[in-house]
């Protein structure tokens, strides 16, 4: 019974680890395209991170910028 009672918080979890696991290898790839440079593990998290973030809001635009259509 206990799983019916927190679906909502198990799905987050799902979505924050497929989010992280998607960071991470975006950040592993960009850093072995320039060629593995040592001390920049965290630019180059941020980077994935900001990158995927943007990709996502264009993949849903807000509520607003679909009014009407006619």
């Amino acid at each position: 019974m206990a799983e019916l009672l927190n679906p909502p918080d198990d799905k987050q979890h799902e979505n924050a680890a497929h989010l992280e696991q998607r960071i991470r290898e975006t950040a592993y790839g960009m850093w072995e395209r320039d060629g593995c440079p040592e001390g920049q593990e965290n630019r180059y998290w941020l980077t994935a991170e900001e990158l995927l973030q943007d990709e996502t809001k264009a993949a849903y635009p807000p509520a607003q910028s679909r009014g009407n259509r006619n």
